[in-house]
């Protein structure tokens, strides 16, 4: 499978369960991830951001003893996604921004898009309140939305795509042309 071979984890179990998620956004997201060099690592029960990632060690030496350590990080530099969570809603949050960068061929596509900035910029309602807070954040929860990844347990309404229909109707038309053609089409450039 694809999916299961993105991703580094550390048991079979781990590597099925962010394999899971990952096989959520369709074939052609995946072979876009893996033409582009997208990894998936899940860390250890204990193990440090900043022992894994050689970037993070020099960005953020001090991450993993924050009150309280991200579920997961995407390094661009490396095109490696970061987590220590294994919720639906982490993988694919994480996944999420693998592909704008695989999409943007080493970097945030989001950044760049006017399409993209123009919807997020001009949006009257988010499908969670983090998609609000940056372009980037917009693009990674609008197609964790697309592909209803969610954790019980969040606090955030349930991201999915009625949810991002009703409440962005133009951030729901350009996910959709993305999971349609985009992923593909980029795979072809």
């Amino acid at each position: 499978m694809l999916a299961e071979r993105l991703v580094d984890a550390p048991s079979p179990s781990a590597r099925l369960a962010l394999a899971r998620t990952l096989a959520r956004f369709g074939a052609p997201a995946l072979h876009l991830a893996a033409a582009r060099g997208v990894r998936m690592v899940a860390l250890a029960r204990g193990e440090r951001f900043t022992a894994r990632s050689p970037r993070l060690r020099e960005l953020a030496p001090h991450l993993d003893t924050w009150p309280t350590p991200p579920a997961g990080l995407f390094v661009v530099e490396e095109r490696t996604a970061y987590v220590r969570s294994r919720s639906p809603l982490a993988v694919a949050h994480e996944f999420a921004h693998a592909l704008d960068c695989a999409l943007g061929e080493g970097t945030y596509r989001s950044n760049d898009d006017g399409d993209l900035r123009a919807i997020f910029s001009s949006a009257t309602g988010f499908v969670t309140p983090y998609a609000a807070t940056a372009p980037d954040e917009f693009f990674a929860e609008i197609l964790r939305a697309f592909v209803e990844a969610n954790d019980r347990r969040s606090p955030w309404p349930a991201a999915t795509r009625t949810r991002l229909r009703e409440v962005d109707p133009r951030a729901f038309s350009y996910v959709e042309a993305l999971f349609a053609r985009g992923f593909h089409d980029a795979v072809g450039s």
